[in-house]
């Protein structure tokens, strides 16, 4: 039993970890379906529009942006950790960046997801037999315009992270 459980120093650190778990899945849930909503009034919006500029565009850069995006939040996040360690080094209390760094990792596992994710569901969409389920292409065209909001988003919380860092006063 204390292997399973551990000795209660070791579940208070646990239910830490467990808590900023429940955090983050909280977070990219909502950020899913934030992303989601945004895309599927999106394709409503091309629908009554009557145009196809997202279809083909999306199909043709989609991947493209979002390896593009990944590039430029991995840049960022080396800026900011550079500059994470030069206030560790001169104030100390490391433990202050723990929740930015997990936050950090998480966002880079996003965007890696979203990428897989996108060429999944553009190779699906392009197969005749999907084309012929009704209302399927409207479906997966607004998963392809949410899986490119919810990159704006986590670009947007890079950003934010940088400001932060920028403010930061030890």
């Amino acid at each position: 039993a204390a292997r399973r459980y551990g000795n209660p120093g070791q579940r208070s650190g646990s239910s830490k970890r467990d808590k900023r778990v429940i955090e983050m899945i909280k977070q990219v849930l909502s950020t899913s379906l934030i992303s989601l909503a945004i895309g599927f009034i999106a394709e409503l919006l091309n629908i009554w529009l009557g145009t196809k500029f997202l279809y083909s565009f999306f199909a043709s850069n989609l991947v493209t942006i979002l390896v593009a995006l990944l590039a430029v939040n991995a840049a960022t996040m080396g800026i900011v950790l550079t500059k994470m360690r030069d206030l560790i080094d001169k104030n100390g209390n490391a433990k202050v960046f723990k929740k930015t760094r997990a936050n950090m990792l998480l966002s880079i596992k996003e965007q890696i997801a979203l990428i897989v994710l996108a060429t999944v569901i553009l190779s699906v969409k392009s197969a005749p037999a999907i084309q012929n389920i009704e209302n399927m292409p409207f479906l997966l065209n607004s998963i392809v315009t949410g899986i490119f909001v919810y990159a704006l988003l986590v670009l947007y919380d890079t950003a934010k992270g940088v400001l932060v860092i920028v403010d930061f006063n030890g």
